[in-house]
């Protein structure tokens, strides 16, 4: 008969989003959050740039530059607009949305007159920015900008821009998620963007992802054209990491009233063997890593082997190549049986980005 109390009725799962607090900056990103602000408001204040945020999946790009916004928010030399590249369809609307965020800034601050019709006419696509743009009334040829000397652009649009007296920061988010041909275009459009004075680019990205779309449809040194500096972000603090994997099965552990210390040596930094630690890359890797083991631990019975159950869930989940009935039968293997499972599932994790922590990891279950 079932149990109507539940099993774990108080549950909790930690959500995959970007932190948006400093408070709940559990990795120690404020140095590399103001060092980014820094980058985006050098000096001289005219000059535009475009500064490269960058690192792979699930390190924690967005949550920087949700912090890098309250930073900039205490500032009143600065402007802001957030833009995230994944929400748009293609480079056109992603250009249109920044022209259309210049716009809304321009007219707050009055130097644009909003009874004018610069909205529709402030950005005019030929397939990409290469017509002419206007802003705060002034007519400039983006498309021509590049090929003009800096001094004329400047002039065009300093005469607006420093009767405000602000740096823009456009920060675009997951920029490298577009579809392969409708980045190629966005990056050129970029560029023109990229070319007004006062203006600062901040693109987030994931560098391999990046050059894995290099191909026919885009220039392999697009990015390196576009981009003056980059900044990456860091490799999550192992002890940091470690705390927020502790954090959430000792969460578990109090729900179940169960000892789940056997599960916390798992993630040990100073242990000589931590192979769930060292299975996680990311933030993003340890809290689905500890979502996984919340869902599942409660179901080991009492006395059951939780320090391998829980290694067996984390390795599975990180690296499904090895989720299979062969993983399954190794409580049957023996001698030259489990010599080569071993070797078969050490094949299996090849050429896999965790390759070394998953032979590890299969090196602490199949002994």
């Amino acid at each position: 008969m079932t149990d109507v109390r539940g099993i774990d009725p108080g549950v909790e799962l930690l959500p995959d989003v970007p932190i948006a607090r400093s408070t709940d900056d559990l990795l120690g990103r404020a140095p590399l959050v103001l060092r980014l602000c820094e980058l985006a408001c050098a000096q001289p204040m005219a000059a535009p740039r475009v500064v490269g945020l960058v690192g792979g999946a699930g390190t924690g790009k967005s949550s920087v530059l949700n912090l890098v916004t309250t930073v900039l928010t205490e500032r009143g030399d600065v402007a802001f607009v957030t833009l995230d590249g994944a929400g748009y369809a293609g480079a056109k609307d992603l250009i249109a949305a920044l022209l259309q965020n210049l716009h809304e800034f321009f007219a707050a601050q009055d130097v644009v007159d909003t009874s004018d019709s610069v909205r529709d006419t402030l950005a005019r696509y030929g397939g990409l920015v290469s017509d002419v743009a206007r802003i705060a009334g002034v007519k400039v040829d983006l498309g021509g900008a590049l090929a003009r000397s800096a001094a004329d652009v400047r002039a065009e649009i300093a005469e607006m821009t420093q009767e405000i007296g602000k740096r823009i920061v456009l920060l675009v988010d997951h920029v490298d998620r577009m579809p392969v041909r409708e980045l190629g275009s966005a990056l050129v459009a970029l560029r023109h963007i990229a070319a007004i004075p006062y203006v600062t680019i901040v693109l987030a990205y994931d560098r391999r992802a990046a050059a894995l779309a290099s191909d026919d449809e885009i220039d392999p040194r697009a990015f390196e054209r576009l981009v003056q500096v980059e900044l990456a972000v860091p490799a999550a603090d192992r002890v940091l990491l470690a705390r927020v994997l502790a954090g959430g099965v000792t969460r578990v552990a109090m729900r179940l009233g169960r000892d789940l210390d056997a599960v916390l040596a798992l993630f040990d930094p100073d242990a000589d063997s931590a192979p769930v630690l060292d299975l996680c890359e990311t933030p993003r890797d340890a809290k689905r890593a500890i979502n996984a083991l919340a869902a599942a631990l409660p179901l080991v019975p009492d006395g059951g082997d939780v320090r391998d159950a829980a290694l067996d869930i984390v390795l599975r989940l990180l690296v499904p190549e090895v989720d299979g009935p062969r993983l399954d039968g190794r409580g049957r293997a023996a001698g030259s049986v489990h010599a080569g499972l071993l070797a078969e599932l050490d094949a299996i994790v090849a050429g896999h980005r965790r390759a070394g922590p998953a032979r590890a990891a299969l090196r602490v279950l199949l002994t």
